[in-house]
């Protein structure tokens, strides 16, 4: 699969703004990624365009559950704990609940 698109650039600001033209998404304790769907078969890339290799079962649960898509969606992989809360440590271990996607739709 080839990338033409990169997830949107993380920002430091001073203080919080609000803005009608942007839209805000909470920070999930993960590792952003792009899921790009093409042919029935679903890749995840990093920021830089590699491919996470070790997260190819949630890559086919994305494939299975949007089998006749053709697109690319910005999002975070995360592992949740039991009260539903990110664990960065989970998801670098391979510990716990399996991991997650997360994207914002609107």
């Amino acid at each position: 699969m080839s990338l033409q698109f990169q997830p949107m650039p993380l920002l430091k600001r001073r203080s919080p703004f609000d803005d009608p033209n942007w839209i805000f998404e909470l920070k999930y304790d993960g590792f952003r990624a792009l899921a790009v769907i093409e042919r029935g078969r679903a890749q995840l890339l990093s920021r830089n365009g590699h491919p996470f290799a070790s997260f190819s079962a949630l890559a086919e649960s994305i494939s299975d559950s949007l089998p006749n898509v053709r697109a690319v969606i910005d999002g975070e992989i995360c592992s949740l704990d039991r009260r539903g809360r990110p664990q960065f440590k989970n998801l670098l271990f391979h510990r716990g609940n399996p991991p997650c996607f997360f994207h914002l739709i609107c």
